[in-house]
C-alpha cells in the first residue's frame, strides 16, 4: 500500500512528521525563549551559568544524538522518535524549581531528549519523501517546525504582556509536546522512499558501507562542527535585546523574528532547485557569519533597536537554509542502511561545537558582548571556507545534488 499524498510532493507520513515537529516547537520553543529570562532575571544568576547549562545541554547531547541515530538504524525508527519526543517535555517542568541545579537539570534532560529522537525522525523523513522533492519537504519541515517556535515566543510575549508569571507559562508548554508525541502514533510508514545515494549502494556496497567512506561527508561533519562553534543560543541576542530596550518583551520579540524568518527561509530555499553543497555555504553559513557580526557591530556602536531586529533575521535565514540542507546533503552522501546514524554524526558535529560555542559565548559575553559576537562571526566564516573547499575539491564526483 503506497504512502497517501497531501500535494503532488508530500506524503501523509511526511506532513504527519511535519505536523508533530510544529508542536514540539510550539511548546520548546517557548522555553527556549524564556529559560535565559528566568535563570537570570527571576533565578539572578550570571550569564555565564546560563551559558554552561546551554553548552551542557548541547555537548552531551551529541552522544545522545550518535545513540539514537545508532538506534534508528538498528531498530523502528518511528519508535525511537515516539521515545525521545516523550521526554522532551522535562524542559517544561523546569520553571517548578527555584534552584538553579534542579531547573537547569530538567532543561538539560529535556534537550538531550530531543537530540536522541532527530536523527531517526530526520533519516525517517528521508524514507517517506520522494527523491525528487526531498529538500522542499525538509524545507517544508523547518518552515512547520520553525512556524510553531515563532507563535510559541508570540504567545510567551501575549503572556508576559499579561504579567503571567514565566515559571507558569514554562509549565503550559508541556500541552503542545504531548500533543506533538500524540501525532507521531499516526505515522504508518506505508512506503519507504530509497535514498538518492542508495541506487549505487549494491555496487559500491563493499566501499560505502561505511559513514566516513565519503570525503564530502567527512567535510560536512567538520563544517558543522564550525559552524556548531558559531552557533550560539538566541537566548545571548535576547538577553542583549532586553538589556538594551529595558524590556524583556522586546528581548523575548527578537527570538520571533528569527523563527519567522527561518521558517520562511527554509520552505523557499528547500522549494528552489540548487545544489545543496553550494546553497548550505551560500545562503546558510556565510550570511550566519556576517548575522553575527551585525549584531556585534550594532552593539559596539549603540545602534536602534531595529537594526537588531534585521541582523537576527539574516541570522534567521541562514538557519533555515543550514536546516535543510545539512540533511539534504547528508541523504545523497550516506547511503540508505546507515542514513540514521549519518544523520546522527551530523547532530553529534553541530552539538560538539554548540557545547564549547555556548560556554565561550556566556564566558565572552561578562566582557564584552562584542567580543562573543566577533568570536561566532569567525567560527562561520570557517565553516563557510570548509564547505566551499570542499565544493571545489570534490566537484568532479558523481553524486547527484539535486
Amino acid at each position: 500500500m503506497e504512502n497517501r499524498t497531501i500535494a503532488h510532493w508530500l506524503t501523509r507520513d511526511a506532513f504527519l512528521l511535519s505536523l508533530s515537529a510544529f508542536f514540539a516547537d510550539l511548546g520548546y520553543q517557548a522555553v527556549m525563549a524564556l529559560f535565559p529570562l528566568f535563570l537570570v532575571i527571576q533565578l539572578h544568576q550570571s550569564v555565564f551559568v546560563y551559558g554552561i547549562v546551554t553548552g551542557i545541554s548541547f555537548g552531551i547531547g551529541s552522544f545522545f544524538a550518535y545513540l539514537g541515530g545508532k538506534a534508528g538504524d538498528r531498530f523502528n525508527k518511528k519508535r525511537i522518535v515516539i521515545i525521545g519526543n516523550l521526554f522532551i517535555p522535562l524542559m517544561s517542568l523546569a520553571g517548578l524549581y527555584v534552584n538553579v541545579w534542579s531547573a537547569g537539570i530538567l532543561f538539560i534532560l529535556g534537550w538531550w531528549a530531543r537530540y536522541f529522537r532527530t536523527p531517526a525522525r530526520r533519516a525517517l523523513l528521508v524514507e517517506v519523501s520522494p527523491p525528487e522533492h526531498r529538500s522542499k519537504i525538509f524545507g517544508f519541515m523547518h518552515a512547520m517546525d520553525i512556524g510553531g517556535g515563532m507563535l510559541a515566543v508570540l504567545y510567551a510575549l501575549l503572556f508576559l504582556f499579561l504579567k503571567v508569571p514565566i515559571n507558569r507559562i514554562l509549565f503550559l508548554t508541556a500541552i503542545p509536546l504531548l500533543i506533538s508525541t500524540s501525532v507521531l502514533f499516526f505515522v504508518t510508514q506505508e512506503k519507504k522512499y530509497a535514498t538518492a545515494s542508495s541506487i549505487k549502494d549494491q555496487q559500491v556496497k563493499s566501499k560505502k558501507k561505511h559513514v566516513f567512506s565519503n570525503g564530502t561527508f567527512i567535510a560536512l561533519l567538520i563544517a558543522a562542527t564550525l559552524y556548531g562553534f558559531s552557533f550560539y543560543n538566541l537566548g545571548f541576542p535576547i538577553l542583549t535585546v532586553a538589556k538594551e530596550a529595558k524590556s524583556a518583551i522586546y528581548g523575548v520579540l527578537t527570538y520571533a523574528v528569527y523563527l519567522g524568518i527561518s521558517a520562511i527561509s527554509g520552505y523557499v530555499i528547500g522549494s528552489i532547485r540548487l545544489k545543496p553543497l553550494k546553497a548550505l555555504w551560500e545562503f546558510g553559513y556565510l550570511p550566519s557569519a556576517l548575522a553575527s557580526l551585525a549584531i556585534g557591530l550594532t552593539y559596539l556602536f549603540h545602534l536602534s533597536i531595529p537594526t537588531y531586529y534585521l541582523a537576527v533575521a539574516v541570522l534567521g535565514a541562514g538557519m533555515g537554509a543550514v536546516e535543510t540542507y545539512e540533511p539534504t546533503l547528508t541523504s545523497v552522501l550516506v547511503n540508505s542502511q546507515s542514513l540514521s546514524t549519518g544523520m546522527g554524526w551530523l547532530s553529534v558535529s553541530r552539538s560538539i561545537g554548540q557545547f564549547l560555542s555556548n560556554i565561550i559565548m556566556g564566558f565572552l559575553f561578562t566582557f564584552g558582548e562584542f567580543n562573543s559576537y566577533f568570536y561566532a562571526f569567525v567560527a562561520s566564516l570557517l565553516a563557510t571556507i570548509v564547505l566551499f573547499m570542499a565544493q571545489r575539491r570534490y566537484k568532479s564526483e558523481r553524486v547527484h545534488m539535486s
